[in-house]
């Protein structure tokens, strides 16, 4: 009887026991400017192999333009990553510019899963995320604060296809003031403290701090 192995790929393992395995100067964060990100679909497997995989993560192609550096060292202003999500077409390919996560593992880079932040360009030049710096963090949440800060360009979120919890919590009114059905950010940070959140954070429990 054929013999059927079940091997569900999940990039959790991949982080926890591969890029945990790895140095922390094989990170690379920084602020990047979507250029396209497509499905990567998996290689075609052979019918007569007595292995079938079982894939729970669909896998994509992301190509960013590279803004500003913040952590590790990349030489190019281009870069291209591989990205598991298991909920679909990542969250983070939304927007235009967003801090990201990349690991070089064997000289392929990974996006950390799920890592990001949807940044903006500041009055004062800086680049920041809206709202609570801990918004997709609060297992290891601490004791850094927003603050006040005013963006070049107005920022908005639609939340009209949002029921009242989802708005309550995703966007609490000491950090957003709610018009009709936007969201405009009060408070925010930048991306120096984002990376603080991570770093002593999810990325601490992945091993790469």
């Amino acid at each position: 009887m054929k013999t059927r192995l079940l091997t569900i790929l999940t990039i959790f393992i991949t982080i926890t026991y591969s890029f945990g395995q790895s140095r922390k100067d094989s990170l690379f964060v920084f602020v990047g400017e979507i250029i396209e990100v497509k499905d990567y679909p998996y290689e075609k497997e052979d019918p007569k192999d007595s292995i079938i995989t079982i894939h729970m993560d669909s896998r994509y192609l992301a190509k960013y333009k590279v803004l500003k550096s913040v952590y590790g060292t990349f030489t190019e202003d281009t870069i291209e990553f591989i990205v598991y999500d298991h909920y679909g077409k990542p969250a983070f390919s939304k927007f235009k510019t967003v801090l990201l996560f990349v690991s070089n593992y064997k000289g392929q880079l990974y996006h950390e899963k799920y890592q990001y932040f949807d940044v903006y360009i500041t009055k004062d030049n800086r680049w920041a995320s809206p709202g609570d710096p801990y918004k997709f963090d609060d297992y290891h949440r601490k004791d850094l604060k927003p603050q006040k800060i005013e963006f070049k360009e107005k920022v908005s979120y639609d939340i009209g296809q949002l029921d009242k919890d989802r708005i309550k919590k995703s966007f609490p009114k000491e950090y957003f003031n709610i018009v009709r059905k936007k969201a405009y950010p009060l408070m925010g940070t930048y991306i120096e403290d984002l990376f603080t959140v991570k770093k002593e954070g999810v990325l601490k429990a992945r091993g790469i701090f």
